[in-house]
């Protein structure tokens, strides 16, 4: 298959999958793609890391998460999304005009790769080597696809982008785990607990629990919102 038959083929799966004729969805997938929406997730994992860890030891954590999080946006946002300079379908003169746009919202001129994709994917892979429970692994797995799913419907990222975007992420989340693996023996961070109550990370897994319950609320309230919205 050619570059230009590849891009074609991005481009028609793109339109299938972007937009519907539903209000309700409209709202859910403009809440969802609000990194500001899941706020209070980013509290409870900071409450999970500082009650599971000692203060040194959380610290060097939330340091880690968030230099990856700085390194994933730099690389994409500051150097290859200007670089490549691919349209975003939303800006793009060939399909802008066939995207359906909810809200107005069209993003920025370029979109590959998508931002949304390798932030929340390297997230993804580094939290669920941290934490080690496969419940909460598989939450964060789908966290990172619903959240970057809302780019395509919302037309503002082609499917390619979205791959792309999951590829790096899975490689910086694990590139960065693996140099704090190394941190982690080389200052003997963690205590490493392990029995029923402990993950093999040594996390409880209770609070991994209330961790999880707290993402699926926040789900829950965004549904309710964007109903609320509707009726609106």
């Amino acid at each position: 298959m050619s570059l230009d038959q590849l891009i074609h083929l991005d481009q028609q799966i793109t339109l299938s999958l972007n937009g519907s004729d539903s209000i309700f969805w409209d709202n859910v997938m403009y809440t969802v793609t609000n990194t500001f929406s899941f706020s209070l997730v980013i509290l409870v994992l900071f409450w999970v890391i500082f009650k599971n860890n000692k203060l040194r030891d959380a610290l060097i954590v939330v340091l880690f998460l968030v230099l990856l999080i700085a390194v994933a946006d730099r690389l994409c946002s500051g150097y290859v999304k200007p670089t490549v300079a691919r349209w975003r379908p939303t800006q793009d003169p060939q399909l802008m005009y066939m995207i359906d746009v909810v809200k107005n919202y069209r993003g920025g001129r370029f979109g590959f790769f998508s931002g949304h994709a390798c932030n929340t994917m390297c997230f993804a892979v580094f939290l669920s080597l941290l934490f080690r429970y496969g419940k909460l692994a598989a939450v964060l797995f789908f966290w990172s696809i619903t959240t970057t799913f809302t780019r395509i419907y919302l037309g503002v990222h082609y499917v390619g982008d979205v791959l792309v975007g999951w590829t790096v992420g899975c490689i910086l989340g694990l590139l960065f785990y693996i140099i704090y693996d190394r941190v982690q023996h080389r200052f003997g961070i963690g205590h490493r607990l392990i029995s029923e109550q402990f993950t093999m990370s040594g996390y409880l897994i209770s609070d991994l629990d209330i961790f999880l319950s707290v993402i699926f609320a926040n789900y829950i309230f965004i549904i309710i919102y964007a109903m609320i919205l509707g009726v609106g």
